[in-house]
């Protein structure tokens, strides 16, 4: 019995004119590309002498004057049109597409070659799903974990100053989930402030400035708000990993199902290896 086909397996490549393809420049996840990455682009793909990857488009008659819309490769079609004036441009039509499907095509591509910063990242989220989705689905259709997925979730409702030093990479995932259990706007913009800083200082892994309420001796239960306190403490020190997490387990932030695949992550041991040591 033959199997249906999806909009992927149908699709051919071939030379398309550029001046037939819509560059709809608010369609991509990413932001603006800076005149010397496409210049590089283009220096590569004329050192190689072809370009390896085609863009992908769809047939699009929304916009008078073009046969086809640009679904991935942006730069790449900059470097061909700005530098190279290439007429044609090999490329993948992919015909059938829903908007949530040449969306999704647009921010996986754009996620497996790590393109985006995490800012980004949360806004092609916003752009995918725009009535929202649950963490499951969107980790489902991206491949990420729900960790991933519900942290840039929770950047799209952070004060637009914590959004900034996100964008500007100043604040890690682990950094950004700590601040969303901060209830306060004014609390998460401090916090991401004193982060922020301490990282373009470049400071070591010392705990600086330690609250004197912190500096107890062993023996002692912490509470929820010391925990989350030291955690943020890690932090601004520029420390990560599975520390701060672990941290965040404790206080209740963080379930066991995802503490435990950042520790297998983290070791590289096998899942059901550890499950079945579990006691």
């Amino acid at each position: 019995m033959a199997t249906s086909q999806t909009p992927w397996d149908i699709c051919q490549p071939e030379p398309i004119a550029v001046d037939r393809i819509f560059y709809d420049a608010d369609f991509n996840c990413r932001d603006v590309f800076t005149p010397q990455s496409v210049k590089e682009l283009a220096d590569s793909i004329t050192s190689l002498g072809r370009l390896i990857y085609p863009v992908l488009v769809q047939p699009w008659d929304k916009e008078p004057g073009y046969d086809f819309r640009l679904i991935v490769g942006y730069r790449r079609y900059k470097a061909v049109t700005m530098f190279l004036r290439w007429p044609m441009i090999p490329a993948i039509v992919c015909p059938g597409l829903t908007q949530h499907q040449a969306v999704l095509l647009n921010v996986s591509e754009n996620l497996e070659r790590k393109d985006l910063n995490i800012w980004e990242e949360a806004r092609a989220l916003k752009r995918l799903y725009p009535r929202g989705v649950t963490t499951a689905r969107a980790a489902k259709e991206l491949k990420k974990t729900t960790y991933w997925v519900h942290i840039r979730l929770r950047l799209l409702k952070m004060p637009h100053a914590v959004q900034q030093k996100a964008a500007a990479g100043l604040l890690s995932q682990a950094t950004l989930y700590v601040l969303a259990g901060l209830e306060k706007p004014e609390d998460q913009i401090q916090a991401a402030g004193k982060i922020a800083e301490a990282r373009q200082r470049g400071k070591g892994k010392r705990l600086p400035g330690l609250d004197r309420r912190l500096k107890r001796r062993a023996g002692r239960v912490r509470g929820k708000i010391e925990i989350n306190q030291m955690v943020e403490r890690l932090l601004v020190a520029g420390i990560g990993g599975l520390a701060p997490r672990v941290g965040a387990w404790c206080a209740g932030n963080v379930a066991d199902d995802d503490l435990l695949a950042d520790i297998i992550q983290a070791t590289h041991i096998d899942a059901a290896h550890v499950a079945g040591e579990a006691p």
